[in-house]
């Protein structure tokens, strides 16, 4: 498990909660930065982090760098406050993304909803259970 959190305070109660986790205490921009392993072998990404209040610079950045770690077929699900999807449009379509919702939940105040944010399927998406 790899964990990325800015604030030290929690990156630190992290590590003492996941000792076998690999922990780096960084704003998630430094992700397209950053190469998690040799090469991309994660799977999922999940992600809490408030994209309607964060500019669509910095969302963009993020994505490219979630993306860059993540292995053909890999997503990112994204937990967010609402009822609409946090990313624009244009910003999915140009990192070639699709978004599925695929939970929610009324009983919180704003509704809570979860989406499942992965590359668009071609029909040369390159398999990798086959590499």
């Amino acid at each position: 498990m790899t964990l990325i959190e800015s604030d030290p305070d929690f990156a630190a109660l992290l590590k003492r909660r996941f000792p076998a986790a690999r922990i780096f205490e960084m704003d998630a921009v430094g992700l397209r930065h950053l190469s998690l392993s040799h090469r991309p072998v994660i799977g999922a990404a999940v992600s809490g982090l408030p994209f309607r209040l964060i500019s669509p610079r910095r969302t963009l950045a993020i994505l490219e760098g979630v993306f860059a770690n993540l292995r053909p077929g890999g997503a990112l699900y994204q937990f967010t406050l609402g009822r609409r999807c946090p990313f624009d449009q244009s910003l999915l379509d140009r990192l070639d993304l699709e978004v599925t919702r695929v939970g929610h939940t009324f009983r919180n105040f704003p509704p809570a909803t979860v989406y499942r944010i992965a590359r668009i399927k071609t029909s040369e998406t390159y398999d990798w259970r086959f590499a």
